[in-house]
């Protein structure tokens, strides 16, 4: 892995946030707690909160995740991440 997913999750939660026009105010969370975040400081986000952001960007929190991991692995095309997660999720069809 070249880069730290900390740091990735904080850059594509940037991203986003900026992709869509947002300031790091108004997310569900503090402006503190984002800016801290996005500069992969000291706090490690938990899915509940990469869901609250999402929701608050309108983006789902497994694209936020899935733009990391592709970010902290730059050999990992992201059609190559989606087909594997479309392979893996049919060996559980049932869900």
């Amino acid at each position: 892995m070249s880069k730290d997913l900390k740091l990735a999750v904080g850059e594509a939660l940037r991203t986003f946030r900026e992709a869509r026009g947002h300031s790091q105010e108004g997310l569900g969370v503090s402006q503190s707690y984002v800016s801290t975040l996005e500069n992969g400081g000291r706090w490690n986000v938990t899915i509940a909160r990469v869901d609250q952001i999402g929701e608050a960007l309108g983006v789902h929190p497994l694209s936020i995740l899935a733009a990391a991991y592709c970010l902290s692995n730059p050999a990992v095309s992201r059609k190559d991440l989606l087909k594997r997660i479309e392979n893996e999720l049919s060996e559980i069809e049932g869900l």
